[in-house]
């Protein structure tokens, strides 16, 4: 006589998922975002494009990967997160806070070059730092933070603009000037990740008639 379980029906969906080994198949885990939401600083179009041209021949030398275009040139301030496509209403209420925030233009030197990004990435950077880009980045923050918004710094990050991607085993760019500019104004962008692409999201003015910016302690301390 047979077992009461011999003639027991066994659905689909109880069978597990087979790979094409014949083994089970691992979960499909789903990759992570990696375009960006970030509020940026952009050189002016002529130091931009020095930038470019710097970068491009020094890269065409040490065969390393293309210079960054001189349009997507950037000093990154505060990255609000990673995502699959643009984020429409944490973008609609990022422009609101952005737009009454007050603050005075902001003088930027980068005197260095050296390689970020666990030295895969070749950039310009000042080792003493630019005090006032990181006196704008708290108060950007703040603002975000009273309204619950995102807004993400490491910190330990250093003011930078990145000139190439993905560069390794290469000499630093060697400089012989200065680039510098003051930035007249900041910019919300969505950076499409592997598509060398920005979208232009919002840019607010800054206001050299506004009160200036409070000094660091860094600056307190060398007044003494």
């Amino acid at each position: 006589m047979g077992s009461r379980g011999t003639n027991r029906k066994v659905t689909t969906d109880q069978l597990p998922l087979l790979g094409s080994d014949g083994w089970p198949s691992m979960p499909v885990v789903p990759a992570r975002p990696e375009s960006s939401l970030m509020f940026v600083l952009r050189p002016t179009n002529p130091v931009a494009l020095r930038m470019h041209e710097d970068a491009a021949t020094h890269l065409a030398v040490q065969r390393g990967r293309d210079a960054y275009p001189p349009h997507l040139l950037h000093l990154s301030l505060l990255c609000m997160g990673r995502f699959d496509k643009p984020p429409s209403r944490l973008i609609e209420r990022a422009r609101a806070i952005a737009a009454g925030i007050q603050a005075r233009p902001i003088p930027i030197t980068l005197d260095s070059a050296g390689l970020f990004g666990n030295s895969r990435h070749l950039a310009l950077y000042r080792p003493k730092g630019n005090a006032m880009v990181g006196q704008f980045v708290r108060m950007l923050g703040r603002a975000l933070a009273q309204h619950n918004l995102p807004s993400f710094q490491a910190s330990a990050l250093t003011p930078h603009v990145t000139l190439a991607y993905d560069c390794r085993n290469i000499e630093p760019l060697p400089l012989t000037r200065n680039y510098a500019w003051i930035s007249g104004e900041f910019m919300l962008v969505y950076s499409y990740h592997g598509q060398t692409r920005h979208e232009e999201l919002g840019r607010w003015a800054f206001d050299p008639k506004t009160v200036p910016y409070p000094p660091s302690f860094e600056q307190l301390r060398l007044m003494v």
